[in-house]
């Protein structure tokens, strides 16, 4: 294996051992020294290869949040009503965070509590492609008499507001759903009453529509 592949691979050790150790913990604050002991390096390599801790943060919030809005551009472009593509992307960012169960929690932190660099990074990466990906979709269907007005913006945050809730707070959850443990199914319920609460509060008055399809 050539050096800079073997720099490759060490990087995305460290990577993947980040994300198992926050997944099995279900907390962001995972040790440095946990992290190399699982992925078999030593600390010093978290600074050669990202430069510390927020920099590892940062470079797995970026692949995770690449990963989350793949499909956005396809989306747009699609041949669906603008109705079934708010659908489709609710439940997108909802299973999105579903196999990625630190993502919600460390985009939020690293935003409101990194350094400047890196909440100007993850809004570059993450929040500004998404709600410009949303802000379209409403104006497809504003345009074509399906939407009402509204600001794209704050339908974003009702999106995100409806994931924190469920995505950060195993206590919340057993204490209003009667189990704190996320799984396929209540994710999949959740994403679709999500859904149907977004695209039947966008639809202009007079307009009448079946429940979304977010399969």
């Amino acid at each position: 294996m050539t050096a800079p592949a073997a720099r490759g691979r060490t990087r995305e050790r460290i990577i993947e051992a980040a994300r198992e150790l926050m997944s099995e913990k279900d907390i962001l604050e995972v040790s440095i020294s946990e992290i190399t002991r699982r992925a078999g390096t030593n600390i010093a390599s978290v600074s050669y290869h990202f430069g510390g801790r927020e920099g590892l943060m940062v470079s797995i919030a970026r692949s995770d949040a690449e990963f989350a809005i793949g499909e956005l551009d396809k989306l747009i472009a699609s041949s669906m009503s603008p109705p079934d593509k708010i659908a489709h992307h609710v439940a997108g960012i909802v299973r999105a965070y579903y196999r990625r169960p630190y993502l919600h929690r460390l985009l939020h932190k690293l935003i409101r509590e990194g350094s400047r660099e890196a909440a100007t990074l993850v809004t570059g990466f993450f929040s500004r492609p998404v709600a410009d990906a949303r802000r379209t979709i409403i104006q497809q269907g504003i345009a074509q008499g399906l939407f009402r007005e509204v600001e794209p913006e704050l339908i974003g945050y009702a999106i995100e507001g409806a994931c924190g809730h469920i995505f950060t707070s195993a206590a919340s959850r057993d204490a209003l759903l009667g189990t704190g443990v996320l799984d396929e199914a209540l994710v999949e319920r959740f994403a679709h009453s999500t859904a149907e609460l977004i695209v039947h509060g966008l639809l202009a008055p007079g307009v009448n529509r079946e429940s979304p399809e977010t399969g």
